[in-house]
C-alpha cells in the first residue's frame, strides 16, 4: 500500500484505539478538502456498524467523523438511515472479491429517511470500494434520488 504514515497512524489510532481527541483533526482535514469537491446533498448517513461489532469497538469512528462534516455543512447526519443487518468479518486482508462478497446485502436503509434524498455516505478509509458500493445500493433500493461517497482517506495499492 502506498500511504502517508502520520495519516494512517492516526485513522488506526481512532479507529481501534479509542483515540477520540483525533475527531477534530481528521475531520477538519475532511472539511478543507470539501471545498475542492463540492456536491449537492442533503443528508449525511455514515457507514454503520453491525450492533455486535458496536458493542464491541463502543463508537462508530465513521459516525464521529460525520457528525463534525455534517455541523460545517449544516445538513443532518442521520445514522438510523442505514443499518449493517448482518455481521461481515473485518474486510482487512480480504481481496477484492471477498471483500464485495463480505458485505453483499449487509446493509437496509429506512425508505421513510432516505426517499427522495441526495446522500452523502461517509467513512474512514475506502479500500475496494465494496463496503461503499453495498450501502449505497441499499440507500438507492430504499429510494434515495442520489448517493455520493466521502472517505478520509483511500487506500491505494501499488501496481506492480
Amino acid at each position: 500500500m502506498v500511504h502517508d504514515g502520520a495519516a494512517s497512524a492516526a485513522v488506526h489510532a481512532l479507529k481501534y484505539n479509542g483515540h477520540f481527541g483525533l475527531v477534530d483533526p481528521l475531520a477538519t482535514i475532511m472539511v478543507t478538502a470539501w471545498s475542492e469537491w463540492q456536491t449537492p446533498v442533503e443528508m449525511l448517513v455514515p457507514i454503520p456498524l453491525h450492533a455486535k461489532r458496536l458493542s464491541e469497538r463502543g463508537y462508530n469512528q465513521s459516525e464521529l467523523l460525520a457528525d463534525r462534516l455534517a455541523q460545517h455543512l449544516n445538513r443532518p447526519m442521520m445514522p438510523s438511515a442505514l443499518i449493517r443487518t448482518r455481521y461481515t468479518r473485518p474486510q482487512v486482508g480480504l481481496n477484492m472479491d471477498q471483500r464485495r462478497h463480505n458485505v453483499d446485502n449487509a446493509f437496509v436503509a429506512d425508505p421513510a429517511n432516505v426517499r427522495g434524498q441526495r446522500i452523502l455516505l461517509v467513512d474512514d478509509v475506502c479500500t475496494t470500494g465494496a463496503t461503499l458500493n453495498a450501502a449505497a445500493y441499499a440507500l438507492i433500493a430504499a429510494g434515495a434520488s442520489e448517493v455520493s461517497a466521502y472517505c478520509f482517506a483511500r487506500a491505494v495499492t501499488k501496481q506492480g
